[in-house]
């Protein structure tokens, strides 16, 4: 299901309660005996890292990735789906090994150093043959200006009887600043905190709502092969945003926001695909590049949106068509921006794991998710396919379709073909908008300031287009047509205005040469030019195109969940209480 243009978005908001009861049952997780219960608010206490050194019994829990303490751990139970977990942990070392009877289908080998964090993740088929293997590494990388960091490197390979089919190479960096007051300020009464016995009358709570700062950075390489060990498609992500959050980290309400919630105050996002299709011969078929960018706040009237897309298809390995474009949007009181994925989205963290009592450093926020990013191949990249699925980056798409042309913007798309590698054909459409004051005072020209048509029926803006065609022989231009049409206001001292769309008409040919003609219609500028939106169309077919190329990479890798992802992780009782999965 698309979201409508037009339709007001809103920032991401995330919430969630932490009135739930120490049950692991209601969790879908078993208890076992050998679980490793850790102090919750001991560990509150302190400022948690998998990499922190600090007191002797909590530093060994904390400086454990897997929030267990490094003396030597040993269980045994049975999971959801029927298998036996076997886990064993000895000092900065995991084992665990998932067996379904006798059959080994899931191994994975951790280890842990100063600022490293590593595991190697294995998925077996029946015949005891590796299907996929990950191996996921993370980094705390040095503060600087207030700044944290961590890097989550990952590669990953997919197996089909021995052969490789797909594999993924990516890189998650995040740097997060904490810009905000501590959420949660206690009086005297600490140690009633930490004994789970607090005094109302001598604790006093000071409620106050946290900012936080967020960049971050990921790319990703993908590649998937023919049964013949032919490349098929590549894929290249890169993705990139800066993040303002606000968070009331409280249970009560704090001003207008409710308990337990985080939203985005801004965000300014750039993403780039670069996707390539292959023949079982090696050749090419398609090259697609499309670049999204969006700037945004929330509430504001001044966003701002910028997409290219630079397509060539092939045919036997030679150049046959070529397309590229670009599309500028502008955000308006009546009509919003389309969403786009929040950072918590990017990062895969539920508003739980964000909306710790305080604000936490970026090796925490990409901590808190290493088992689950390094037991799914598809994490860093469901934020983004949702959106795609959700049609939240096919705004020109939607344009052309539904129209919504009331607000500024900006297309244009040039579309060349070619014969034996010469070009013989290009068509350029482009359209804009403008506001429709303030621009101009010739009235033979668009975006006139001008008076209402009606009282209070003035445009919101004035639409131009103009469409181009050539025909090239031997690289020479033999044939040209090519209409420009612009919307004014026509005043009226005696009435309303009138909108006006004025035409011009030129063609080229080899026999009549050059002649043009100039007409002004009365009516809009559909009166004038049945095809206005080529180019939204145009460049919202090649955006859609390329986007649902990479949601279906996105599902390739994704692969059926019932062998993998959290029903196939360990569980064990963490810091903030709550039963967790490896």
């Amino acid at each position: 299901m698309v979201d409508p243009i037009g339709t007001t978005s809103t920032a991401p908001t995330y919430s969630y309660s932490r009135n739930r009861r120490d049950n692991a049952s209601q969790a879908g997780a078993p208890i076992s005996a050998d679980t490793v219960n850790i102090s919750l608010e001991g560990l509150k206490a302190q400022k948690y890292s998998p990499f922190q050194t600090g007191e002797e019994d909590v530093a060994k829990a904390r400086e454990s990735p897997w929030l267990l303490p490094t003396m030597g751990t040993h269980s045994e139970r049975t999971l959801k789906n029927g298998h036996t977990e076997i886990m064993e942990i000895e000092g900065g070392k995991l084992t665990v090994r998932e067996y379904d009877g006798d059959r080994l289908v899931k191994s994975v080998d951790g280890t842990m150093v100063e600022g490293l964090t590593v595991l190697d993740t294995t998925y077996y088929d029946k015949k005891g043959e590796a299907t996929q293997t990950i191996h996921s590494e993370l980094t705390r990388l040095d503060d600087k200006n207030g700044w944290s960091g961590a890097n989550m490197s990952r590669s990953v390979t997919w197996f089909e009887d021995g052969r490789t089919v797909r594999t993924l190479s990516d890189e998650m960096t995040l740097r997060t600043r904490n810009i905000g007051t501590s959420s949660i300020k206690v009086g005297d009464n600490q140690f009633s905190r930490m004994t789970d016995e607090v005094d109302g009358d001598s604790d006093k709570l000071l409620r106050s709502l946290t900012h936080e700062n967020h960049n971050l950075s990921y790319h990703a390489d993908i590649q998937e092969f023919y049964d013949n060990k032919q490349l098929s498609r590549s894929v290249i992500i890169d993705q990139s945003g800066e993040f303002t959050q606000e968070s009331n980290r409280n249970e009560e309400k704090v001003d207008d926001m409710e308990g337990l919630t985080t939203r985005e105050l801004y965000h300014d996002t750039e993403l780039t695909l670069v996707i390539n299709d292959y023949d079982r011969d090696g050749r090419l078929l398609r090259e697609a590049t499309v670049s999204d960018q969006q700037e945004d706040g929330d509430g504001g009237k001044d966003g701002k949106q910028y997409q290219t897309a630079d397509i060539t298809w092939y045919k036997d390995g030679e150049k046959i068509k070529h397309g590229n474009g670009s599309f500028r949007l502008e955000e308006t009181p009546m009509h919003k921006l389309a969403k786009r994925p929040g950072v918590l989205d990017l990062l895969g963290l539920s508003a739980e794991a964000y909306l710790t009592p305080e604000a936490k450093d970026a090796d925490y926020l990409l901590g808190t998710t290493m088992a689950e990013s390094s037991a799914a191949a598809e994490f860093f990249l469901e934020g983004t396919a949702h959106g795609a699925a959700k049609g939240q980056y096919g705004s020109a798409s939607q344009m052309a379709k539904y129209g919504k042309l009331q607000q500024p913007f900006d297309v244009d798309w040039t579309t060349e073909l070619y014969e034996e590698g010469e070009l013989v054909m290009r068509k350029q459409d482009s359209q804009q908008a403008r506001s429709s004051t303030g621009q101009s005072v010739d009235d033979r020209l668009p975006f006139r300031l001008a008076g209402a048509l009606s009282d209070g029926d003035r445009p919101a803006v004035l639409q131009q287009s103009e469409h181009t065609t050539e025909i090239f022989e031997n690289g020479e231009t033999v044939a040209m047509e090519s209409q420009k049409t612009r919307e004014f206001l026509q005043p009226d001292d005696h009435g309303p205005d009138t909108l006006m769309t004025l035409a011009d008409y030129d063609r080229l040919d080899e026999t009549d040469g050059k002649d043009g003609l100039n007409v002004v219609y009365k009516g809009d500028i559909d009166t004038a030019d049945p095809d206005s939106r080529a180019a939204l169309r145009a460049m919202g077919k090649e955006v859609d195109q390329t986007m649902d190329d990479f949601y279906e990479t996105y599902r390739n890798v994704r692969g059926p969940y019932a062998p993998y992802g959290k029903a196939s992780k360990f569980w064990f009782k963490g810091f903030d209480g709550e039963y967790q999965g490896l």
